[in-house]
């Protein structure tokens, strides 16, 4: 999957967090369904995907450089990082569903509703986020936020 990832990046086997970062914003700009070339989300969600492999072959790289005193810091800027890239999709997509529907009411049956189609794929992706940070750091100080933010997700997906 390493090499996958680092092939879909266009990076080579030594880069760097500034090296994957630069390559995930102008990727991002160029996959995202709705401001880049392809309407579609697969390629954006395997974007994602491809760069949080990246990311923690990175960390467990310079996880396993570090010595003892250096590891919780490097596992607080890790929880931090997984925590935030799930707030920041959860956000977005939240911000975007009332934008698209500003007016409108809200159907909570995705056939009648194509914004909340929409809208659960990104939340789908946020979800995963929490998830890992809920799974992977136990002693997080984002877990209360990381739950309290599922059981928003939840009812997403609840149909009536």
């Amino acid at each position: 999957m390493l090499e996958r990832a680092l092939e879909f990046l266009g990076l080579e086997p030594g880069f760097s967090a500034e090296d994957l970062k630069s390559r995930f914003y102008l990727l991002s700009k160029k996959y995202h369904p709705d401001t880049g070339e392809f309407s579609n989300d697969f390629l954006f969600k395997e974007l994602i995907e491809y760069r949080n492999v990246l990311h923690s072959y990175l960390e467990q790289k310079t996880f396993q450089k570090s010595d003892i005193s250096r590891r919780s810091s490097v596992e607080t800027k890790a929880d931090y990082t997984v925590y935030k890239q799930a707030r920041d999709i959860y956000d977005f997509a939240i911000h975007e569903y009332y934008k698209i529907t500003d007016g409108n009411p809200i159907f909570l049956k995705g056939e009648e509703n194509p914004a909340l189609r929409k809208l659960r794929s990104s939340l789908e992706l946020a979800k995963k986020g929490f998830e890992e940070l809920i799974l992977f750091y136990p002693n997080s100080i984002w877990i209360g936020d990381a739950k309290d933010t599922l059981q928003k997700i939840e009812v997403w997906f609840k149909e009536p």
